[in-house]
């Protein structure tokens, strides 16, 4: 027998009615097999059947459901307004689905989703409630057991103060903490993987690294480090594929503290470097000065001792000239070394870092303290942190003089150039060169504690085979010009 499905909107109807006159049996068969809990009730919900599965479930045998109103299942914890909607989308002849807190005849509850279907006959009068239920007791609890773990998970990465972040194979967030939220907030809603270039720099972010990071106007150091994480497809076309495709995950830490610790550390050594540069060419010229006062008496006692003859009858004469040839050997002798580090090739730009850095807080935070290169490609030559002690050595003059004036406010300009095989140093500032106590010379800067700074100064500058320059501006203040010759201008190529 052949059914026209398309065409006949009653052809389920004579499907079932073909099929009951072929095999009389086969819907009982099929509903007494079926693993679905399958009840029948009449109009006022009392039971008239029941299937296996049914009585499996409930743990009731069928004799003692039948004629049971089906309130016996009730567990009194279903809350009543679900039993309120249940009735009144069935009495409007409607099906209704729920969950529902069931009680076996063991007094054990079980959670039952159920799908009841009113049965009407041909003249719309109502019969039969057909129930099916199925205990979804376990997947339930599995569901739970799910959220719990998932709320924890969530709880524990919200109280990590690193930033985590994952992220699947297109670099897109997949899941991220409130850390992670509070730095996209301090960037203006701005994404902080995105700020910190993450997908070009994936590859060498799974060594770890520190990057500096603008927030609030303020540089922040983030540690970015990843691992790659093994997936879980959740994609019902990779059921049976074991693969999934890979995620990564990013924990970005906030380690500018330990930054600043590291860097003031840096910064303090290199203080400490520069003072024992400055201690160094201090006793160096005061060793200087004293062989050149030194040298004038023992030139008159050769004098003398040549006017005498080499007859040796003084010998007064010949003994104070020799102690004065020995203690002029000695001085020599105690001289100390200024090659303290090897002379090397560096870039301008970061010496002058560090020395904005080293006088952040006596330069109002640095705001008048300026610097600016004729290139930013300039790079000097010889002992790094004997030349970075020439300029701190000014600056602390500037400073020192600027804090006897009063009501006076200190601004500092270096300016940078390279010309003719030098490099040009230009540190000019508003403070008067000539100061009331002193002469009207730039050799007051000789005077008794006010000097040293310029001759230490001229003690490094000249182991740099360079030359100074003192000047007053006529705009007030004084210009001080350091020159150092290049590396290709002493080696006669370039490095």
């Amino acid at each position: 027998m052949a059914f026209n499905l398309m065409m006949d909107a009653s052809a389920p109807q004579e499907i079932a009615g073909a099929l009951s006159l072929q095999h009389p049996g086969l819907f009982f068969t099929m509903v007494e097999q079926a693993p679905i809990a399958i009840s029948l009730t009449d109009p006022d919900a009392s039971i008239l059947y029941a299937n296996p599965a049914f009585c499996r479930q409930t743990g009731y045998s069928l004799d003692q459901l039948l004629n049971q109103n089906h309130r016996l299942l009730a567990s009194q914890q279903t809350p009543k307004v679900i039993y309120q909607e249940m009735w009144q989308t069935l009495l409007q002849r409607l099906p209704w689905r729920g969950q529902l807190i069931n009680r076996r005849r063991d007094n054990s509850l079980y959670l039952a989703e159920i799908d009841i279907t009113p049965v009407v006959n041909e003249r719309g009068e109502l019969q039969h409630y057909l129930a099916m239920q199925r205990d979804i007791s376990a997947s339930y609890a599995l569901e739970q057991r799910l959220r719990n773990h998932m709320t924890m998970s969530e709880s524990v990465l919200n109280n990590i103060p690193a930033a985590v972040v994952v992220v699947n194979e297109n670099d897109r967030i997949v899941m991220d903490n409130l850390a992670y939220k509070t730095f996209c907030a301090d960037l203006g809603g701005k994404e902080l993987l995105t700020e910190l270039d993450f997908s070009a720099r994936k590859t060498d972010l799974y060594a770890g690294q520190v990057l500096p990071l603008v927030l609030r106007g303020n540089v922040r150091w983030l540690s970015v480090t990843c691992w790659a994480l093994p997936g879980v497809s959740e994609e019902a076309s990779r059921y049976f594929i074991d693969t999934a495709l890979p995620r990564t995950l990013v924990v970005v830490t906030d380690c500018t503290q330990q930054q600043q610790q590291q860097e003031q550390g840096r910064l303090d050594r290199l203080k400490q470097e520069m003072t024992t540069g400055k201690l160094l060419a201090a006793i160096r010229e005061s060793l200087d000065a004293a062989l050149v006062q030194l040298n004038c008496p023992i030139n008159m006692l050769a004098a003398a001792r040549r006017l005498n003859g080499n007859d040796g009858n003084n010998v007064a004469l010949d003994a104070a000239w020799r102690e004065g040839e020995e203690a002029m050997a000695r001085l020599q002798r105690c001289r100390p070394s200024l090659a303290q580090e090897e002379s090397d090739i560096w870039p301008l730009q970061s010496l002058f870092d560090d020395l904005r850095a080293l006088y952040h807080t006596r330069y109002n935070d640095g705001q008048n303290l300026s610097v600016e290169l004729d290139s930013p490609h300039l790079v000097g030559f010889g002992q790094r942190t004997q030349i970075l002690a020439c300029l701190s050595l000014w600056l602390d003059r500037t400073v020192s003089l600027a804090d006897e004036l009063s009501d006076f406010t200190l601004y500092t300009q270096i300016y940078a150039r390279e010309e003719d095989g030098w490099l040009s140093l230009w540190l000019s500032d508003n403070v008067p060169l000539i100061q009331v106590r002193y002469t009207h010379s730039p050799d007051a800067l000789n005077a008794p504690g006010k000097g040293m700074e310029l001759r230490l100064i001229q003690t490094l500058v000249a182991h740099h085979r360079g030359a100074i320059e003192l000047n007053s501006r006529p705009e007030g203040g004084t210009c001080l010009t350091l020159r150092f010759p290049l590396f290709h201008s002493l080696t006669g190529g370039s490095r």
